[in-house]
């Protein structure tokens, strides 16, 4: 009967099972779209359209700054949609130039915010900016020699990837473009070399013209003009190699390139033999271990018949000397130069989005470090929602650590806590910018636990039903674990009857065998999660009628035998120590404490006792003597001790006066003159005698 109520409860309690009422669902946003920063290039007089994308519950919606400035919606040239978060620009001219960036905000029913911030896109319009030209030159060479001519001092700013050329013009439109090969090189400040010229080269009555040529626009712009002139020679002598070029910069120790970019390295030598197909030298690269560089090989590529090495997105490592090497059956030359590679602070711990169950601390980290060897960057400026956190924030829910690299959001709470941060770093490079945003969930509860212990007997129920309710931004899931078995989905441990939509768990014993009693015996544990909470809810079952095991004590050593291994010890010690004083004081006991002080005087006292004839006397038989009392002694019967205060004096056996040492022992018989002896007693004869 009561293995019946109880799965009436169990039933009832399936029925009746509710999820607690939810709070709206709440989601900061975050930004998908630009994922980072970006450099456009367009033609001019085009549209432009930029995208901001971001997600979140409520959908956000989008606001565009323009250098740092929110786009106001009287500008005509630059518009956006809040709701799609596409910005357009209308016919870019120069005047739309410059830094955009795109804000999304959600707002929750109590009236609170989450701002994201992207990060910024520069706009340009790709152009070459007017060339200052120079006059016109002649330059002026002798055959089989090198020789270069330079685009110019002043040459023009440029946006947008562009490129050198050179061209032979006579007049304003005939160009002849100058073709590069083993003998002529364009290097990447626009000068032309030559490895050894050749009449040819001369052009009569052309000019020689440096061309800027943007990629985007398609705009070919040309500098100044350079007339060549090549002086005849009868032959042309074999030149071993010599360094005419390198990109090493003039007074600087280093080629500096910022990481994550394209490291390019040139170098250019003349020299000339009489070998066809072998008259200008090759050229090697390598490392600063002097390995061979070769081409296509990890990052490295080489180009311009060897004189031109890249390193495509340089690292740190990359950060060494590079050697160029030619060669010819002439002789041998050499280039080396160091690669720097600078950055702007790289993030070591950048923000991350970050959600935590209500009642817990959020934790933000904004951490970088310059490139190796360079200033560490400055402390982080932290922001909410695109507010700056200064002085004037609340160190109650803020606090700072690790010199602000670490910012905490004490208790979070969904009601008011669910934003968005944003960090800022910067050294002498440049700058770098993270956004993270905090949700705050409700944390997992529970609709329906059961008793944790439960001691059952046959036909009893046990209830395993674990309900929860959670966020419903991030549903529950359930797995079982029992016996060292994890069950997942619609699987449970065995025996147990669970439904799966109702998570009604329960166990009817009512059917069981004694074996399947015992099987059911044990811990259940129900691992209720979702991606950012764990509970466990752990229930052990009992049998009613089964033994009770004392538990014994595990294996070990008993330490209660060494106790009782010292007690007896410190006994056996005690014990001698005393048969030590017994034994001790055995062999002192024929040794009398005058003796011990006379001996420490150097006196002997045995052989006093000998000289002085103590041991001739004989011993008197008492027996024979009739009982007589002593007299008493004077007070000038003084024994020969005279005051002696260690020993006394007594009058027996007549006049006769003994003296004794202080611990009883005799010392002799002393007088003061000498007296006769007393008559040998004599018996009587009879009794008339008497």
């Amino acid at each position: 009967m009561a293995g019946g109520t109880r799965l009436a409860s169990i039933l009832l309690l399936s029925v009746f099972l509710f999820v607690r009422a939810q709070d709206d669902i709440r989601e900061p946003p975050k930004i998908l779209e630009p994922a980072s920063a970006k450099e456009l290039f367009y033609d001019g007089g085009v549209d432009v359209t930029l995208l901001c994308r971001a997600s979140g519950q409520p959908i956000p919606l989008y606001e565009w700054y323009w250098n740092g400035a929110p786009i106001e919606s009287t500008n005509q040239a630059i518009t956006y949609d809040p709701s799609t978060g596409l910005l357009t620009i209308k016919g870019l001219t120069t005047r739309e130039e410059g830094f955009y960036n795109c804000r999304a905000r959600n707002t929750f029913p109590n009236g609170m915010s989450a701002v994201a911030i992207s990060h910024k896109i520069e706009v340009r319009r790709a152009r070459i900016e007017p060339w200052q030209k120079d006059q016109d030159r002649t330059k002026t060479a002798t055959e089989g020699n090198y020789v270069s001519i330079t685009c110019g001092e002043n040459l023009p700013k440029y946006y947008g990837t562009t490129t050198f050329k050179w061209y032979t013009v006579e007049g304003d439109d005939d160009l002849i473009e100058v073709e590069e090969d083993k003998r002529v090189f364009i290097d990447n400040k626009g000068t032309l070399h030559f490895t050894f010229v050749l009449r040819t080269d001369e052009q009569s009555n052309r000019f020689y013209s440096c061309a800027m040529s943007n990629v985007v626009e398609g705009q070919i712009t040309l500098g100044g003009r350079t007339r060549l002139s090549v002086q005849k020679s009868d032959s042309i002598a074999e030149v071993k190699p010599a360094l005419q070029f390198s990109t090493k910069i003039a007074g600087e120790a280093a080629l500096t390139f910022k990481r994550n970019t394209i490291g390019h390295l040139e170098c250019f030598f003349s020299g000339y033999v009489n070998d066809p197909g072998n008259e200008v030298p090759a050229i090697d690269w390598q490392d600063n271990a002097g390995n061979t560089i070769v081409s296509g090989t990890g990052r490295y590529t080489i180009e311009s018949n060897g004189r031109v090495l890249k390193i495509a997105s340089l690292e740190e490592a990359d950060e060494k000397p590079y050697t160029c090497i030619a060669r010819n059956r002439i002789g041998t030359a050499d280039g080396r130069m160091t690669l720097n590679v600078t950055s702007s602070p790289i993030w070591v711990n950048a923000l991350q989005s970050t959600t935590v169950p209500q009642g817990k601390d959020a934790v933000f980290h904004c951490e970088a470090r310059s490139a190796a060897g360079e200033v560490p960057p400055d402390a982080p400026r932290w922001f909410k929602n695109g507010q700056r956190l200064d002085q004037t924030y609340d160190p109650n829910k803020f606090a700072f650590a690790n010199e602000k690299r670490e910012l905490r959001v004490k208790s979070a709470q969904k009601n008011t806590d669910i934003a968005c941060f944003q960090c800022y770093v910067g050294n002498s490079v440049g700058e770098e910018f993270s956004d993270g945003c905090l949700n705050v969930i409700l944390p997992i509860e529970f609709v329906a636990k059961p008793v944790p212990e439960q001691t059952i007997e046959r036909g009893d129920i046990v209830n395993l039903t674990v309900v929860a309710t959670a966020d419903k931004l991030y549903p529950i899931a359930y797995k079982w674990h029992f016996k060292n078995t994890t069950y997942e989905g619609v699987s449970a441990p065995p025996h147990v009857i669970y439904d799966v939509n109702t998570n009604l768990a329960y166990i009817n014993t009512s059917d069981l065998t004694d074996e399947q009693m015992r099987d059911i015996r044990g811990v259940y544990s129900r691992q209720v999660y979702h991606e950012f909470e764990t509970v466990f809810v752990n229930v052990e079952v009992k049998l009613a009628d089964e033994p009770v095991v004392v538990p014994v004590a595990a294996a070990g050593f008993d330490y209660w035998i060494i106790g009782l291994i010292i007690g007896i010890l410190l006994i056996i010690i005690i014990i001698l120590i005393i048969c030590c004083v017994i034994c001790r004081r055995k062999m002192l006991e024929g040794e009398y404490p005058v003796d011990r002080k006379e001996h420490a005087a150097g006196l002997d006292p045995e052989k006093e006792l000998k000289d002085s004839g103590f041991h001739d006397l004989s011993r008197a038989d008492y027996d024979y003597y009739p009982e007589k009392k002593s007299p008493a002694l004077d007070f000038d019967d003084i024994p020969i001790g005279e005051g002696d205060d260690e020993s006394f004096g007594s009058a027996e056996y007549g006049e006769e006066a003994t003296a004794f040492n202080e611990d009883g022992s005799f010392i002799g018989v002393y007088s003061k003159g000498k007296k006769a002896a007393p008559p040998a007693y004599q018996p009587p004869k009879s009794e008339s005698d008497v």
